[in-house]
């Protein structure tokens, strides 16, 4: 099992805490909650690059399925997960994935893939390997992480946790509407079903389960826009 990173952010060179200390930055919360939409904006504010840690899960099981794995087979799994040649790179802000020189990052973004991609996350030795990476990933310079263990398991040491949240209808409905702009025939009622059976899943997983660690700041932006949720999480680091 092999891998590399690098972060190619045009703003990597000055970004804050480079060459100084590392200020690491970790979002936890539950699906279409807005962690991604808010970490970039966040890197982009404090000029510090952000990783989607869920492309780095949704690039695996895109693999995995295109290499014709069982995803209900562990051992099938735990073979495949040895074949794995990741590298990771930032560029303009998006999280670019690829695994054994083939590029996946365009391929991850359809609504099947983010339950295939919780899927494999039950599985130890996808989990291990990505953790370590995404360790790796983190530990020379300031880092925004999201995702659902960044706190509990990534990065227990940041110096800044968060957990952001909303109502399952109201993160049903912003799931729904993404979908809807993609063409994406669905309706909202099985969206809903879907958000509360991915959160049932990433919650009760034996394997780094979805938590609110004790020191993590909870944001609920259940009636915030992304600009006031934004805002809040600014308020917060610049105190």
């Amino acid at each position: 099992m092999k891998n590399s990173t690098k972060c190619s952010s045009s703003r990597c060179a000055s970004c804050a805490g480079c060459g100084d200390e590392a200020i690491h930055i970790a979002i936890d919360g539950p699906v279409a909650s807005g962690k991604g939409t808010v970490a970039r904006l966040l890197a982009k504010r404090l000029n510090i690059p952000a990783l989607d840690t869920g492309a780095m899960y949704r690039a695996v099981a895109v693999w995995m399925i295109e290499g014709g794995v069982d995803l209900s087979s562990e051992s099938e799994v735990e073979f495949a997960c040895t074949e794995i040649d990741m590298e990771v790179n930032i560029i303009s802000g998006e999280t670019i994935v690829f695994i054994n020189g083939g590029n996946y990052t365009h391929k991850i973004r359809e609504n099947r893939v983010s339950q295939l991609a919780s899927d494999i996350s039950l599985f130890p030795c996808v989990r291990n390997y990505l953790t370590k990476l995404q360790q790796k990933i983190a530990e020379t310079q300031s880092f925004i992480l999201e995702g659902r263990d960044i706190s509990s398991v990534v990065l227990p040491n940041a110096k800044y946790k968060f957990y952001l949240t909303a109502s399952v209808e109201a993160r049903a409905k912003r799931r729904h509407a993404e979908l809807v702009a993609k063409g994406q025939k669905i309706t909202l009622d099985e969206v809903i079903s879907q958000v509360e059976a991915r959160d049932k899943q990433d919650k009760e997983r034996n394997v780094a389960p979805l938590v609110k660690v004790k020191d993590a700041i909870i944001i609920d932006n259940t009636t915030l826009d992304i600009e006031q949720t934004l805002q809040a999480f600014c308020d917060i680091i610049s105190a």
